[in-house]
């Protein structure tokens, strides 16, 4: 006999319904269109943070792992894509603190997630080399606490208010931190054009 929560899993099915389906009947179906609408964003998330695709994919797989066996617990209090990014920034901070692996996460990739940011606007002009070092630079320039806010709002894709709910901060000073960073890297990418076309 076809599980009835099988019959109404569709890529149309919301979120909601598919951790529903997870929860109450173990539907591997449903999981795996999680699966597949979260993994893209939840890797870049991941690289971001690690700076390298070996450490973004064991940790993205470990978090879906982790969500997966936690899902009958999840009591949608956030989206579940809040959720899956906090799931994901735990994780990440366990493989640091574990792993001693605070090098590992380094800004070299973030330059690069920066430029592939930047594809809505006219990038064909850019030279991308240049352009990820001085990003690499820019991003230098941030606090520990703005780089977060940035890597959360821009790489994650979170609201302002997601991202608040996860890192435990007050939504202000969330508000701050993207208001500074987003100075700080505009003005240095300011100097980078000007130096750019001299």
């Amino acid at each position: 006999m076809l599980n009835p929560s099988r019959v109404m899993c569709s890529q149309d099915t919301s979120d909601e319904d598919l951790v529903r389906m997870v929860a109450n009947h173990s539907d591997k179906t449903a999981f795996e269109l999680l699966v597949k609408r979260h993994q893209a964003r939840l890797r870049l998330y991941l690289r971001g943070l690690t700076g390298t695709d070996a450490a973004a994919d064991d940790l993205a797989q470990e978090t879906f792992f982790k969500v997966f066996r936690a899902i009958p617990k999840f009591e949608f209090q956030s989206s579940f894509k809040t959720w899956l990014m906090a799931v994901a920034r735990n994780t990440f901070l366990d493989y640091v603190r574990l792993a001693g692996n605070r090098s590992q996460a380094s800004n070299n990739g973030d330059a690069y997630l920066f430029y592939a940011q930047l594809s809505q606007a006219d990038t064909a002009s850019l030279d991308a080399p240049m352009l990820a070092i001085d990003l690499n630079k820019a991003l230098t320039l941030l606090s520990a606490a703005e780089r977060e806010v940035i890597v959360h709002c821009y790489f994650a894709d979170l609201t302002m208010t997601e991202t608040a709910f996860i890192l435990g901060m007050p939504l202000g000073t969330v508000k701050t931190h993207s208001h500074r960073a987003l100075a700080k890297l505009r003005s240095q990418m300011s100097a980078w054009d000007v130096a750019r076309t001299k």
